[in-house]
């Protein structure tokens, strides 16, 4: 199955009209979420999917567990999570081998990846962090100097 039979069939599944392969790729957006199916080497398909730009604080932090999750992302999907070198966001990529691929099982596929993203936007979402953490925390600790007055100190 290749590439212009997978936009075929999403387009005729879908009710997607205008769904073409144009210069090898196909661009969708599942979930407001921009993915780009691609034309990889070695007949396979390519998705790539935007995950985000770095967080404001805490990049290298953030950047280390897309590092670790990307071991796993491995074994279980041919998928890596990685960063643009041209515009430094961060994509979260898949390779799926075209060798006796059926539509359906291409769809099983784009699911589980579009569920993978959308965990990892959550994540760079909602991430801050430890230092921003433990910032707040000791903030909203009562002082000490306040427990000395009280006669009472916690241990």
């Amino acid at each position: 199955m290749d590439l212009k039979e997978i936009a075929d069939g999403l387009a005729a599944k879908f009710g997607i009209e205008g769904l073409a392969v144009e210069d090898g790729e196909v661009a969708l957006e599942i979930d407001g979420m921009p993915i780009l199916l691609g034309e990889g080497k070695d007949a396979a398909v390519v998705i790539t999917g935007f995950v985000g730009e770095p967080p404001a604080e805490g990049g290298e932090a953030f950047a280390n567990l897309m590092l670790e999750a990307t071991m796993s992302l491995m074994d279980e999907k041919s998928a890596a999570l990685a960063r643009n070198p041209e515009t430094g966001s961060y994509a979260l990529v898949q390779r799926i081998a075209q060798d006796g691929l059926m539509f359906d099982g291409f769809c099983d596929e784009l699911t589980s990846f579009v569920n993978t993203l959308e965990t990892w936007r959550t994540m760079l979402e909602n991430f801050r962090p430890v230092a921003e953490e433990a910032k707040a925390s000791a903030a909203a600790q009562p002082d000490a100097h306040d427990m000395s007055m009280s006669g009472f100190m916690q241990v």
